[in-house]
């Protein structure tokens, strides 16, 4: 399929509801994305199943802070530059390019660099949704080496990071990012075809398009977005499982940028009868707990989306005072296996909560 004009704000809509609060602000990258549009050819979206075995596909996203992308906004070079510099490192044209993430601005990133390209951005990404380390992907899991890692940033200033495993090539990659400015594109995770098949999470793209159109046509029809969204995950292939985890109001909100995260915590508070939940978020969201009670952790998808609309709302957008609709989505079959879990689920981050399965805790509701 291609990508054109009409489908920008579906799809913004759609990966930041999967981009679990983070993965930068979506509408900054359609911005982005619609100056490419106006001047080049619409880019194209392929199934990953298509690709010969032996294609050589690249990875493509932004590494930082979303706070820091609100002030800096994209610069244009980020569209090309880190996938040409990581190109002639390794001697070998890209036939594919691969979104790390589908949260946010990294569901956008590699559709520029097709704008600009003409190479085809692959059905799938790495996480089917967003996490805040490079580390934390299907393809790690799997055992396909990141590197090597390329940064750039807007002064075309560039990093390339080769590290023992992927849990040091992030602390390294990430002490780099934050004198770069704390935000930049990068290049990372070269892979066959072949083995894109067999690691990728398939579908996010349409997935994430399909999830925009519904919430789109729900505010025309003033049907409700929610059962919209619930609806079109089920019917997804595979089928996606979610529900509404708590409505109420952002009551408090606290955060700061850490070492190139976006860092906090905040409360929800019931306007019916009073009641709170709590949340924390490294970039994204990790766990939503209401009297003592877990609704939702990691991996599973949380987001947050304004009541009336469900506009998701970014973490580095939360303010106090918003009318929000909480909703959880289970995690891609890759991240509930014990090696998946060991660096995406509750403990990866430091959290004490064991981790259960969004169905699960659904039932003890």
């Amino acid at each position: 399929m291609n990508i054109s004009h009409a489908d920008l704000e579906p799809l913004s809509v759609g990966a930041a509801i999967l981009g679990t609060g983070g993965g930068g602000d979506p509408y900054i990258g359609e911005l982005a994305l619609r100056n490419l549009l106006d001047v080049s050819a619409d880019p194209t979206v392929i199934d990953v199943d298509s690709l010969a075995d032996d294609a050589f596909v690249v990875t493509i996203g932004m590494s930082g802070s979303p706070t820091v992308m609100l002030e800096k906004l994209i610069d244009r070079r980020f569209a090309d530059a880190a996938l040409r510099r990581f190109e002639r490192l390794v001697g070998r044209p890209a036939d594919a390019i691969l979104p790390v993430e589908i949260g946010g601005v990294n569901s956008l990133i590699p559709l520029m660099t097709a704008c600009v390209t003409g190479l085809p951005v692959l059905d799938a990404d790495g996480m089917g949704r967003a996490f805040p380390t490079l580390d934390r992907t299907s393809f790690g899991i799997a055992g396909i080496s990141a590197f090597p890692v390329v940064m750039i940033n807007e002064r075309n200033e560039t990093v390339i990071v080769e590290a023992t495993d992927h849990a040091r090539g992030e602390r390294i990659a990430r002490g780099a990012l934050v004198p770069m400015g704390a935000s930049g594109s990068c290049a990372l995770y070269p892979m066959t075809g072949r083995e894109a098949k067999d690691t990728a999470v398939k579908g996010t793209m349409s997935l994430a398009l399909a999830i925009g159109r519904a919430v789109l046509s729900a505010r025309v029809t003033k049907s409700d977005p929610f059962a919209a969204i619930i609806e079109t995950a089920r019917n997804a292939k595979p089928s996606l499982f979610a529900r509404i985890l708590f409505d109420g109001k952002v009551s408090d909100v606290r955060r700061e940028t850490i070492g190139g995260y976006n860092i906090g915590k905040g409360t929800l508070t019931s306007m019916n009868d009073g009641r709170e939940a709590h949340f924390a978020f490294q970039n994204e969201l990790q766990y939503l707990r209401s009297e003592d009670r877990l609704l939702a952790i990691v991996p599973d998808l949380i987001c947050i989306l304004d009541s009336e609309t469900a506009q998701p709302i970014t973490c580095e957008t939360l303010r106090y005072g918003q009318r929000v609709t909480a909703m959880g989505f289970a995690a891609t079959p890759h991240f509930r296996t014990a090696a998946g879990l060991a660096v995406t689920g509750p403990a990866s981050f430091g959290l004490d909560y064991p981790y259960v399965p969004i169905e699960q805790l659904a039932t003890l509701t």
